[in-house]
This record gives structure tokens, C-alpha cells and sequence, in this order.
């Protein structure tokens, strides 16, 4: 996997988020955000540059926060930056002036196209992996990771497929901590170990994704790596599903059931548990389940019932029905807590931004907007964009660039 961090040892939960850089008497805090911006290789010739890459991604990513959707809507935000947001940001200081000036938002545009959007995922992998332990107070609990890929549609073009991005998010805190590009010749299967590669310590985290994901590559991966998984069953592991279908679940209790109501219906969903048969055919299963999911109209018509079988290397002890259920809903509200306000409130699917690096960087900035906004207790992320546009010092406040 590229890495920006090549030099740096990032262990997450060990080390804590200061880490030892390469170079002799530095010490990198990755938990702060302008530190890890300047470890990302800044592209361009070294005669010429007049502000640094870590200011213009500084103003850009402040600009995202906002609710910038567009390049367009980018630069309109540098350019009207007051001097003291430019002063916080470390803007290039005139003399013969007397004031801060701004990159032009076109060399800021173009500069950011020519970054490697593979450094600026690590740096930001690292950033969040840093912040987990201040996340979550207990270093044995169970951290909830989900892995999910979205194609950004606005990329496609006539002579070429939309580009598709793999992501992992904290389930419970709907933020995303690492994101990488998935390759047009290949899958999501073959992105999956480096995208977690990225995260850094992996131990007592529980990882949930769709079918395509229940690979016994991936188990043997996450049981190395001291982590656990809750995988669904289907056709890809037929084999599997086939031995777990066979089970006498008419038998097994229902352990735990949840009712919801909105959007005009009303759903129940079951679960079943029961200790992996011996024999099971996958790697390091302790438990295997049942969960069935019944939609109704609001008079109790039936709507839809949809049932999933799934796998677990959690034992009973680790995580009992009502566990494992958080850990499966916690997969399907991916699309709702990230894409869905990726593409309703920052536009992602209607951008037409498509030059060299740009889209993928774009992403993942957005993806760490929604993150900032969420750590401020902004639920509502439309809200809190309005709240950053507020003033211009807000994105900092969010962004943790304030003096």
C-alpha cells in the first residue's frame, strides 16, 4: 500500500497519537491535523512555490466544512477568507502590504489535482486512528468498524467507468476513518486488507460489511490482527450458506427483537443465535445467526420480510443477541450516516470534478468534514454546514486550527 507514513510507526492505542518521525529529534503529533498535512509529499518543483501545500489544504478542507460542494464554491470561500482566518491557517504574510495573502484559488485547485490521493488517505487514516482512544475510554471495549464502497457517479464519463471508493466507518459515531480508491480492473475483496492496513491497531475492533466481504481471507486476516468479524452469509459461500441454512432454527429462540416506526411503515426485526456447529466452514467462527426483518404499512400490512444468515468470530461471552444485532444494523446504516449526506448535502454524486487526483481527495475531505461536524454534536450535518458558514472561523473551531 502507498504511504505517505512510510517513516512513521502509526500504532493507534499503543503508541497513543504522538508518533517518531524518520527524521532525527521531530516528533509528529498525528492527531494534529497540520502535522499530518505536512506529511503529505507536496508535488510541485520547489523553485516557485509561494505558499505552502499545507496552507491550501488547510483552506480547502475549512471550505468543505462550510459546505463547499463544488470547485467552484471552494474558491468563492478562499477568496473571501478575512485575514485573520488566513493568519490561523498560516497564510504567506506581505511586508509590503502588511497582510496575509491566499494562494489564488486556481492554483489551489490545480495543486490539489496533482497530489497523490493514496499519501492524503493514510495521512488521514492515521489522523483518526490517533483520535480513537480519546473515542472510546475502555481499551477492551469492542469498537464497532463497518466497510462499505460507494461509486461516485459524477466521475464517470463516456470513455470511462465512475471511480468506486472503499471506506471504513466508526458504526456508532458514523465517522469515517480510512478510505482508499478501489482499482477498475479489480474489487472491493482486494482493497479490504489495505484499507485496514491504514488504520493502524485493529485489536478489539469488530468489523461488519456486506456479503461480498465474507471471505476466509478476510477472518484469517482480522483473527491476525486481533479483531473480530460479523459477517452475512449468501451465494458467494454457498457451501456455508447451505450448512447454516440446514440449522434447526425453527427450533432456536428469538433472542431479541426491535420495533421501529417512520418513513410511513413499521418494521420488527428478529434475531436468533446458536454456537457454530462443529464443522462450520469458516475460519474462527464462534457463533452463527439468524436475523429476519419484517416491514409493514401503518395498518400492519405486510410489506417485505427479509431474512440474513451471518457468521461471527465473537464469542457468547463477548457478544450476546442483542450485541450481534447492533453489529448488523450498524452495517446497513453506512448508506444513511455517510453516503446518503455525502450526496444530499456536499453533492458528491452531481460533481463533476474529474481531473487526475482531485475526486478521491475531494471524498475523503468531505468524509472528514461530516467527522469534525459529528464530534461537535452537529447530528444534523446540513445544519452544521450552515453553522461553519456562519463565520469564517467556525470551520476552524471544527477542524481544531484555532490558536
Amino acid at each position: 500500500m502507498p504511504s505517505v507514513l512510510s517513516a512513521i510507526t502509526t500504532v493507534a492505542g499503543d503508541a497513543g497519537p504522538r508518533e517518531q518521525s524518520g527524521l532525527p529529534g521531530k516528533v509528529v503529533d498525528m492527531a494534529d491535523l497540520r502535522q499530518v498535512w505536512a506529511q503529505i509529499p507536496d508535488p510541485r518543483d520547489r523553485r516557485g512555490r509561494r505558499h505552502p501545500l499545507v496552507v491550501m489544504l488547510a483552506l480547502v478542507q475549512a471550505a468543505l466544512v462550510s459546505g463547499a460542494v463544488s470547485y467552484a464554491a471552494i474558491r468563492h470561500w478562499i477568496a473571501a477568507a478575512p485575514q485573520e482566518v488566513l493568519e490561523q491557517l498560516g497564510g504567506r504574510y506581505d511586508r509590503r502590504t502588511g497582510r496575509y495573502q491566499a494562494p489564488h484559488p486556481d492554483t489551489v485547485c490545480r495543486t490539489i489535482a496533482l497530489v497523490d490521493a493514496a499519501h492524503v488517505d493514510a495521512a488521514y487514516a492515521a489522523h483518526r486512528a490517533a483520535q480513537i482512544p480519546d473515542l472510546y475510554d475502555d481499551p477492551q471495549e469492542l469498537i464497532p468498524v463497518t466497510v462499505d464502497g460507494k461509486t461516485q457517479r459524477g466521475t464517470a464519463t463516456t470513455d470511462q467507468t465512475a471511480q468506486h471508493r472503499l471506506g471504513a466507518q466508526l458504526a456508532a459515531d458514523a465517522i469515517v476513518i480510512a478510505q482508499l480508491d478501489v482499482d477498475s480492473k479489480t474489487n472491493e475483496i482486494k482493497a479490504f486488507q489495505p484499507l485496514l492496513d491504514q488504520i493502524g491497531s485493529l485489536k478489539n475492533v469488530v468489523i461488519s460489511a456486506d456479503m461480498l466481504h465474507t471471505q476466509r481471507g478476510h477472518a484469517r486476516y482480522l483473527h491476525k490482527r486481533e479483531a473480530f468479524y460479523v459477517f452475512p452469509v449468501g451465494g458467494n459461500q454457498k457451501g456455508l450458506f447451505d450448512q447454516l441454512n440446514a440449522l434447526a432454527w425453527n427450533q432456536a429462540p428469538i433472542e431479541w427483537t426491535t420495533y421501529d416506526n417512520g418513513h410511513g411503515r413499521n418494521e420488527i426485526r428478529t434475531i436468533q443465535v446458536l454456537p457454530a456447529p462443529a464443522g462450520t466452514r469458516f475460519p474462527h467462527v464462534k457463533q452463527v445467526f439468524l436475523i429476519e426483518r419484517h416491514v409493514y404499512d401503518l395498518a400492519w400490512k405486510p410489506l417485505s420480510t427479509v431474512a440474513v444468515l451471518g457468521v461471527t468470530s465473537l464469542s457468547e461471552k463477548l457478544a450476546g443477541p442483542r450485541r450481534l444485532a447492533e453489529f448488523v444494523r450498524g452495517e446497513w446504516a453506512i448508506e444513511n450516516k455517510d453516503h446518503y449526506v455525502r450526496d444530499v448535502t456536499f453533492g458528491e454524486d452531481r460533481c463533476r470534478v474529474r481531473t487526475a487526483s482531485a475526486p478521491s481527495i475531494l471524498t475523503t475531505m468531505r468524509s472528514y468534514a461530516i467527522g469534525a461536524l459529528r464530534l461537535l454534536n452537529h447530528t444534523n450535518i446540513a445544519e452544521g454546514t450552515r453553522w461553519a458558514r456562519d463565520d469564517f472561523r467556525n470551520p476552524l473551531i471544527a477542524l481544531g486550527l484555532t490558536m
